[in-house]
C-alpha cells in the first residue's frame, strides 16, 4: 500500500491576506478562511478543521485530494514530486494539532511592475492593464489569467489601507501574534511586499525568527526600498533578499515593465552597503532567455536560482525558432556556464519542440503587449521577430 504522508502538511502554513485563503505547503489546493469560525478560535489558523483532517487522512495512509496536482499526478506518472524532491516523505511529524514552524506570506497583490510572464493573481499592475485595455481575447484557454473575474474588480475598486482594515486582515495579524515565537522561518511575498501597506508592521512582528526571506522585484520608489530597508536592519534575524530577475538592459525593461535597468543596479548596490543576503531568482521564457550568459555573468558573485516558465506554455523557453533557440544554446554551452545545474537543465528544456500553436500565441501576446504597453522587442533576434509576424 503506497504511503501519501508528508511533513508539510504539519509544519508549513501559507497565508494570504489580501484574497483570505490558506494552504498548508505552497503547492496544495487552497481554502478559504472562514473568519466566523478564526473570531471564535483565536490562535488555531494552523488547526482548521481541514487541516487536522487532511494530516490524520495521511496517518491513515489516505490520499489527500488538495495534494494532488502538486504530488499525487506526478508521482502516478513515476515523475518527482515536491515531496520526494525534498525528502518530506518521510514520517517525522505525527501529530495532527501543530504549531507551524515555517510561515509564507502574501501580504497583496500590490506591484508597480508587470512582467512578461506574470499575471493579476501577483501583480495589480496586470490587473490595471486588463481593466483598462480589456482581456487578451485569443488567451482564453489559460482560464482567467488574462481576463478580470467579479473579485478582480472588486479589489480594483479597494485601497491598500481599505484591505487592511478589513475583519480578515486584523484577525491574521493577530494569528501571527501568536504563532510567532514558534517559528523558524518566514518567507514574505507578493505582490510586491515593499510595496504592502503593512510591511513594516509584520516585520516587526517577526524580529526573533532565525530565518527572513523577503521576495521582491525591487520594483518600488527609491524612498520606499531605503524604508523597508530600514525596517529590516532592526531585525535579529538573518535576512535574505530574493530579488526576481534575470536579465539585462532593454530585455530587462521589457520583460520588467515598469522597472529601468539603471534603476534596479542603483538599488542592488543600496542592498549591498546594509550587509543584506542577496540571492536572484531568475525566471526564464522565450522572451528573456537569449540574456542567460549576460546576466549569470554580471552578477556571477551571487548566488542564482533557477526558474523555467511551464504555465502558460506560450512563454515556455523552447517556443522559438529554430535559429534562436540553436543561439541560445551555443552562446550557454560555450559559456563558463555551461556545466552548472542552471545550463544543464535549461538546456534540456530548450531541446523540446514547439508547435505552431504555441507560436501563435506568442505571437499574439507579443503583438497584444506591445500595443498595450508602447514598447517593442527589437532586443530580440530578427529571426524570432521574423517568426512571430513583428518586422
Amino acid at each position: 500500500m503506497k504511503d501519501y504522508y508528508c511533513s508539510q502538511k504539519f509544519y508549513q502554513l501559507n497565508l494570504n491576506f489580501e484574497k483570505k485563503i490558506l494552504n498548508s505547503c505552497c503547492k496544495s489546493e487552497q481554502e478559504i478562511i472562514d473568519t466566523k469560525w478564526l473570531e471564535n478560535n483565536p490562535g488555531k489558523i494552523f488547526n482548521t478543521p481541514n487541516l487536522v483532517q487532511e494530516r490524520q487522512d495521511m496517518l491513515d495512509g489516505k490520499r489527500v485530494s488538495s495534494c494532488e496536482k502538486a504530488c499525487w499526478l506526478k508521482e502516478d506518472q513515476g515523475l518527482w514530486s515536491r515531496r520526494i524532491r525534498d525528502k518530506t516523505h518521510k514520517r517525522t511529524i505525527t501529530k495532527v494539532h501543530n504549531t507551524p514552524t515555517h510561515l509564507d506570506l502574501q501580504l497583496s497583490s500590490e506591484c508597480r511592475l508587470s512582467c512578461s510572464y506574470c499575471c493579476k493573481q501577483y501583480s495589480s499592475s496586470w490587473r490595471k492593464d486588463i481593466l483598462e485595455n480589456g482581456d487578451y481575447n485569443q488567451l482564453t484557454n489559460y482560464g482567467d489569467r488574462y481576463s478580470l473575474n467579479t473579485s478582480d474588480r472588486l479589489l480594483s475598486n479597494l485601497s491598500q489601507k481599505k484591505i487592511y482594515q478589513s475583519r480578515h486582515v486584523q484577525l491574521l495579524e493577530k494569528e501571527i501574534d501568536h504563532m510567532a515565537e514558534g517559528l523558524d522561518s518566514v518567507t514574505i511575498g507578493g505582490g510586491e511586499p515593499f510595496q504592502s501597506y503593512q510591511f513594516s508592521s509584520v516585520v516587526k512582528k517577526l524580529g526573533d525568527v532565525k530565518w527572513l526571506t523577503i521576495h521582491t522585484g525591487l520594483g518600488v520608489s527609491k524612498n520606499v526600498l531605503l524604508r523597508c530597508l530600514d525596517s529590516l536592519s532592526t531585525n535579529k534575524t538573518k535576512v535574505t533578499l530574493q530579488v526576481s530577475a534575470e536579465s539585462t538592459g532593454a530585455n530587462f525593461e521589457f520583460n520588467r515593465f515598469g522597472s529601468k535597468w539603471e534603476t534596479f543596479l542603483e538599488y542592488i548596490d543600496i542592498i549591498n552597503n546594509t550587509g543584506m543576503e542577496i540571492v536572484f531568482n531568475m525566471t526564464y521564457a522565450n522572451l528573456n532567455v537569449n540574456d542567460f550568459v549576460e546576466f549569470n555573468t554580471t552578477f556571477e558573485s551571487y548566488q542564482r536560482k533557477l526558474n523555467l516558465v511551464y504555465d502558460p506554455n506560450f512563454l515556455s523557453v523552447y517556443n522559438l525558432d529554430e535559429e534562436t533557440k540553436n543561439t541560445v544554446m551555443e552562446s550557454i554551452l560555450s559559456s563558463k556556464f555551461s556545466n552548472t545545474t542552471n545550463a544543464t537543465s535549461l538546456i534540456e528544456v530548450l531541446k523540446q519542440e514547439t508547435t505552431n500553436n504555441l507560436r501563435g500565441k506568442i505571437s499574439y501576446f507579443v503583438k497584444e503587449t506591445c500595443k498595450r504597453r508602447k514598447n517593442n522587442i527589437d532586443f530580440m533576434p530578427s529571426s524570432f521577430r521574423k517568426w512571430i509576424d513583428i518586422g
